[in-house]
């Protein structure tokens, strides 16, 4: 999968700030899923997708009543993530809505640049059809032919057993487990599983 876009100076070295062309594939029950870098005009989707994944109050890091992300904070993080050769943000869509989303970030130092994590969101009536798994496999095409990310990480809840399971389906290996990491309603704790997975 090309990358195109234009070259810029990160630290010592030059970088083309890559980006995907739009991809179809197919899900498990017959619809076609695009999947493509995000857009500015993305952001009203963006927002409506990750407020609804949000609610279910489920597997992210925000509570409902903590989410304040804007179509102007989503605008400025696409433009961000486009700006920075280490960076991708993708959109997954079928009949031109947003069902899924990925991001992914590196290290900003010389010494972190070559990892970078990912999250990723796929709005709940759209799961287990193989979107999640169409926004990695995008995301690890892109991965190998940048020559600046070697490693991708990413953290997952101890009980998200599905996303666990499409991990390690797509070569994600277990790093380690950080304890007690989140404090869910009612006092209950939950372990973060970190995985990883070098590209290239």
């Amino acid at each position: 999968m090309a990358g195109i876009g234009r070259e810029v100076l990160c630290g010592w070295r030059r970088f083309v700030v890559s980006t995907i062309p739009p991809k179809g594939y197919g899900l498990k029950t017959g619809e076609e899923v695009l999947v493509r870098s995000a857009e500015p005009e993305d952001a009203s989707g963006l927002v409506d997708a990750k407020r609804g994944i949000v609610e279910e109050g489920r597997f992210t890091l925000v509570e409902p009543d903590e989410f304040e992300s804007s179509e102007q904070d989503e605008e400025k993080s696409i433009r961000g993530h486009a700006e920075k050769p280490g960076c991708i943000y993708l959109v997954a869509e079928v009949g031109g809505q947003t069902i899924g989303l990925l991001e992914f970030e590196n290290g900003r130092y010389r010494r972190t640049a070559h990892s970078g994590m990912l999250s990723m969101f796929v709005r709940k009536e759209w799961r287990d059809r193989g979107v999640g798994a169409a926004l990695l496999q995008a995301l690890i095409d892109w991965a190998e032919e940048s020559p600046l990310v070697e490693k991708i990480t990413l953290a997952v809840f101890s009980t998200n057993a599905r996303a666990i399971a499409l991990y390690s389906k797509l070569g994600f290996e277990e790093e380690g487990r950080c304890p007690k990491d989140m404090k869910v309603a009612g006092g209950t704790y939950l372990d973060s599983v970190l995985m990883y997975r070098f590209v290239g």
